[in-house]
């Protein structure tokens, strides 16, 4: 219960656009990927303590940030988008993560949020029903220019032009 009150305080807590730190990595990519130089980002000057909570926590550990150098990376190999969305692990519309960071900085302690969008390959082929295999189609010769003819459904996990949708 308490986890819930948590996710749902930070998830209400205003944020300015500033304190959103946006990333784009591709899916499929392999561990240890980097993903971003958060010194750099964040414009640190001196060591600092970082650590990543999940908002929507499910366990994966997908990234990591490397305390001495700031490098956030991704952990697992083989992000897959599809399996992402389906599964509902991210906002699905883009394949968003979003993750809180913080960092410590000589006894101060300062949040930030990490939004990583995962960016779909082309990497599923459309499915076609069983019964649309072996659709036969009669086409009469006589029919008009522009007559539509209605074919065979598929369906296809990847985003982009024909995602999830009847091809």
């Amino acid at each position: 219960m308490s986890l819930i009150y948590i996710v749902f305080t930070l998830l209400l807590t205003p944020v300015s656009t500033n304190e959103i730190l946006r990333f784009t990595i591709e899916e499929k990519s392999p561990r240890h990927t980097f993903v971003a130089d958060l010194v750099t980002e964040l414009q640190l000057k001196s060591s600092a303590n970082y650590s990543l909570i999940e908002y929507l926590p499910i366990n994966r550990n997908l990234f990591t940030i490397d305390n001495r150098t700031g490098y956030l990376t991704i952990l697992t190999g083989n992000l897959d988008r599809e399996d992402l969305c389906l599964n509902q692990h991210c906002s699905c519309q883009t394949c968003q993560l979003l993750f809180q960071l913080t960092v410590e900085i000589m006894e101060k302690i300062f949040h930030k949020i990490i939004e990583i969008q995962i960016l779909d390959r082309n990497d599923h082929s459309p499915i076609f029903d069983n019964q649309s295999m072996t659709h036969i189609i009669h086409i009469k010769e006589n029919v008009p220019l522009g007559y539509r003819i209605v074919l065979p459904i598929a369906t296809d996990p990847d985003e982009g032009l024909f995602e999830k949708q009847k091809c």
